[in-house]
């Protein structure tokens, strides 16, 4: 999870974005809009988003449903940037049946659909100079909030899942973001300190130029950079090394 010292520029880069239309993921084309990209593919499910720019591709996709994938894969012929984005956040119920319904929701969303994504487009990314994949993951990651415990669950695996690219791909720039409570339609209602989506699209942006394999991307997740970023990172690097001793 260090810090890598690759610049990423990127202009005329071609971008695909997952859930595009709303709150980090809309802050996130309005973000990288600002570095003269030669395209951004916004991916939306249901609606598109409120703004409009001539960079702009809008494309209707549901990462969980393999012939909206496969439609949208082979009508991109080349991809600089796949970012990960889209998800959604269940809260925990105590009903046993429902709860593992729900789970399985968020795991297919959060860890299968995503992992499905990039090895559909692995032959367009490793024709890039400089692919780059980022999974949007979260602060919750590293221990579970009460009342989201599954939701904690899958975004733990995402995080594993992308250590695990990193070892897979070495030739593609793998980035873990790691945002805490953000002012989103997903965290409507929240009595949490909520950060500004856009303020924490610039910061993502910006480690992913400056080469950053791990991005914490506001104050809260900073706090949780501070206990557990070193040590994560010691303990992946001990383990790439293991079979190598």
């Amino acid at each position: 999870m260090a810090a890598t010292t690759t610049r990423f520029d990127l202009k005329d880069r071609s971008v695909l974005i997952t859930g595009a239309n709303r709150g980090l993921g809309a802050a996130l084309c309005k973000t990288i809009l600002q570095y003269s990209p030669k395209i951004i593919h916004a991916g939306y499910r249901t609606a598109l988003g409120d703004f409009e720019d001539p960079c702009i591709s809008w494309r209707q996709l549901d990462i969980q449903d393999a012939a909206s994938v496969a439609a949208t894969v082979a009508s991109i012929k080349e991809l600089d940037v796949l970012v990960n984005n889209a998800g959604i956040l269940i809260p925990t119920t105590t009903d046993l049946a429902q709860e593992m319904s729900n789970l399985e929701a968020m795991m297919d969303m959060h860890l299968l659909s995503p992992l499905k994504l990039i090895d559909a487009l692995l032959p367009t990314l490793r024709a890039s100079s400089q692919p780059m994949v980022v999974n949007m993951i979260s602060m919750a990651a590293f221990a579970s909030v009460p009342g989201c415990e599954g939701y904690c669950t899958s975004k733990a695996a995402l995080h594993a899942a992308t250590q695990g690219l990193r070892l897979k791909h070495p030739e593609i720039q793998c980035i873990g973001v790691y945002p805490g409570p953000t002012a989103t339609d997903m965290t409507a209602g929240s009595i949490a300190p909520l950060a500004d989506a856009m303020d924490s699209a610039v910061t993502i942006v910006t480690g992913m130029r400056d080469g950053k394999t791990a991005i914490f991307p506001d104050e809260a997740a900073l706090a949780v950079e501070s206990l557990v970023g070193a040590g994560v990172a010691t303990l992946e690097q001990q383990f790439t090394n293991l079979l190598s001793d």
